[in-house]
């Protein structure tokens, strides 16, 4: 496990990502900070479907026995 120590630049909080992590100059990231604390960096991809084979975001519907009670779909 790597550590690091944010530092203040300017207004800012900089965390050093080390280069063993093989993070590219100029790639860009979402970050998401948890209720407990942890941060998630996401990279920002243009297309996510781009190189999907085919079926390979299909989810088949579960209940497909499923019956409407009453009058639950009038409003769709």
């Amino acid at each position: 496990m790597t550590t690091i120590k944010a530092r203040k630049q300017g207004n800012s909080i900089m965390i050093t990502i080390p280069s063993s992590f093989g993070i590219k100059e100029g790639e860009e990231f979402f970050f998401i900070k948890k209720d407990n604390g942890a941060i998630t960096m996401i990279p920002k991809i243009e297309d996510p479907f781009k190189n999907a084979q085919d079926g390979e975001f299909y989810d088949p519907d579960l209940n497909v026995d499923y019956m409407p009670a009453e009058r639950e779909l009038d409003g769709l």
